[in-house]
């Protein structure tokens, strides 16, 4: 099995645009996809972290973007149809079943770019995959690796943490709370959540209280 990371942009897209406009953070779990005469209709998963206002108005865009016909929404979680025209190659490319995500998408909103982990059988599969995306977008190749099938990540049901456990976890990691040195201390973290220090702290152990037994389980063996 072949595990690639790819760093990709592309305009042509109906979260990106909305994650960066909006500042938010999205982990993105492309679902299935099914199509008609003339339009492939596919089927996407969110997980939204950030303020509660920006995450409601990029819902409220989304809602409004004509390439989507379905949108449900429960919290933080989202889930939407996206219709494109049946020849996209992107698209296409994407729901391809020689590929396979192994992790959630990182939407990262200060650089515009989503993170891949992918995999696939055989190496050329995903040289074939970086040619196909490339053609409407900037795909860059992080790395790519051969690896054995218990290496590679698997999803595992996650603990559900609040809005706000989870928006001060994203902080935390996007700033180095958690580096070698640290990079960043819990008064400022509070500051760009617009809370007390003593209540980001709260909202942080919290989130750790409950991420931790799932971490020990899976990974302390």
């Amino acid at each position: 099995m072949w595990l690639a990371k790819i760093k990709y942009h592309h305009t042509d897209c109906v979260t990106m645009p909305k994650v960066v406009k909006h500042k938010i953070t999205a982990y993105a779990t492309p679902g299935n996809s099914y199509s008609d005469h003339k339009f492939r209709y596919s089927t996407g998963f969110l997980m939204l972290v950030g303020e509660e206002k920006s995450k409601k108005n990029f819902i409220r865009d989304l809602k409004k973007d004509k390439k989507v016909v379905k949108v449900e929404v429960n919290h933080d979680l989202i889930m939407f149809v996206e219709k494109n025209l049946l020849n996209n190659p992107e698209y296409a490319a994407f729901r391809s079943f020689e590929i396979m995500t192994t992790k959630p998408v990182y939407c990262n909103p200060e650089d515009g770019y989503e993170y891949w982990n992918v995999a696939a059988w055989d190496k050329k599969q995903i040289q074939h995959f970086l040619k196909e995306i490339s053609k409407i977008g900037k795909a860059q190749l992080i790395s790519i690796q051969k690896m054995k099938l218990n290496d590679i990540y698997h999803f595992h049901l996650s603990p559900r943490l609040t809005s706000k456990q989870r928006q001060a976890l994203d902080l935390a990691l996007k700033f180095g709370y958690y580096q070698i040195p640290r990079k960043v201390e819990l008064d400022e973290l509070g500051k760009r959540m617009k809370i007390s220090r003593q209540a980001f702290s709260e909202h942080l152990r919290k989130a750790e209280v409950k991420l931790l037994p799932m971490l020990a389980e899976n990974f302390v063996k």
